[in-house]
C-alpha cells in the first residue's frame, strides 16, 4: 500500500521540540500515534516490539529519513503516521546522517508481503531530494498532509 492511502491528517505530527534520544522519541511518537484509537491500551505491548526492532538494527533509511517498524499481535490493521522535525535527530542511520522525517509504520502479524511493499513505496516516495526538501519546510502538519497526498511516484508512471 502507498502512504497516501495509509496517513490520516491526524497522524501527521510536526516536532519543533523534542528529546534528542531516539527510543524516547519514537515511544513519543507511538503514543501519539495511538491515542484515540482501539490499540491505545496495548501501546506498552507495541512499543516493545517496536523497540526491539529498532535496537536490533537502526531504521533509518539515509538520506535523513527513518522508517521505525514492526509486526505485532497487538495491531488491527495498518497504522502509520509521519513526524517532521525542526532540527535532526541521531538515529544511527545507514549514512550516518540525522533525520528529519520520520514515517511510524505498524502491521499486524502475518502480513510480510503488504510489510515489504508499504516500506518499498514509503522509501520511494523520500528518495527524491527535492520532495523531502518540501516536506522539511512545509509550515504545518497540513501542508505536509497536501504535500503527501499529492506526491505522484515516478516508478508508477512509466
Amino acid at each position: 500500500m502507498e502512504l497516501q492511502e495509509l496517513l490520516t491528517s491526524n497522524s501527521v505530527f510536526r516536532y519543533e521540540q523534542r528529546s534528542d534520544d531516539k527510543l524516547e522519541f519514537m515511544k513519543d511518537m507511538l503514543g501519539r500515534t495511538l491515542n484515540g484509537t482501539a490499540m491505545q491500551p496495548n501501546l506498552e505491548k507495541i512499543w516493545e516490539g517496536l523497540r526491539e526492532r529498532e535496537v536490533s538494527m537502526s531504521t533509518g533509511i539515509g538520506l535523513g529519513v527513518a522508517i521505525p517498524h514492526c509486526s505485532s499481535e497487538w495491531v488491527e490493521d495498518v497504522i502509520v503516521s509521519l513526524a517532521v522535525l525542526g532540527e535532526p535527530l541521531e538515529f544511527q542511520a545507514v549514512d550516518d546522517e540525522p533525520v528529519q522525517i520520520v514515517v511510524l509504520l505498524l502491521m499486524p502479524r502475518n502480513r510480510f508481503d503488504r510489510h515489504i511493499k508499504t516500506l518499498a513505496s514509503i522509501a520511494r516516495m523520500f528518495n527524491d531530494e527535492s520532495f523531502r526538501k518540501k516536506i522539511v519546510g512545509a509550515s504545518d502538519e497540513e501542508q505536509i498532509f497536501e504535500l503527501i497526498q499529492s506526491f505522484q511516484d515516478p516508478a508508477k508512471e512509466q
